[in-house]
């Protein structure tokens, strides 16, 4: 039996319940769950660039938009899902055109978040 590796996936969340709970669940759902608290962090984890990656916009040190922008920036196969408490319509438009995979409100909804984090089937 060929073991395969476990999809990458980088958490950028500055809560530590939020991001200890998230790791756990994706990590029970076969994800090798690296973490990060800033943006700077988030930035240093892209390289190799994470199938993918689970973004809050508030974070001590900024926008989390920006990690989304230097993925898309850079081309990286990596998808996103924006994880948020913000209800800012401007705001939420302003990330929309960044095109993430999914843009979901806080307080999480954990099924909905496994859903759109799940590795894709190959035919």
């Amino acid at each position: 039996m060929v073991k395969h590796p476990p999809h990458r996936l980088l958490l950028v969340e500055d809560h530590p319940a939020t991001r200890n709970v998230l790791r756990r669940l994706l990590t029970m759902r076969g994800w090798d769950v690296l973490e990060a608290t800033t943006i700077a962090e988030g930035l240093a984890r892209l390289d190799p660039p994470p199938e993918c990656l689970v973004l809050d916009l508030m974070l001590p040190d900024g926008d989390g938009e920006t990690i989304l922008r230097k993925v898309r920036d850079d081309c990286l196969p990596t998808r996103v899902v924006v994880n948020t408490g913000t209800h800012d319509p401007d705001r939420l438009s302003a990330v929309s055109e960044l095109k993430p995979e999914a843009l979901l409100q806080k307080p999480i909804d954990i099924e909905q978040l496994c859903q759109v984090c799940e590795v894709p089937t190959t035919p």
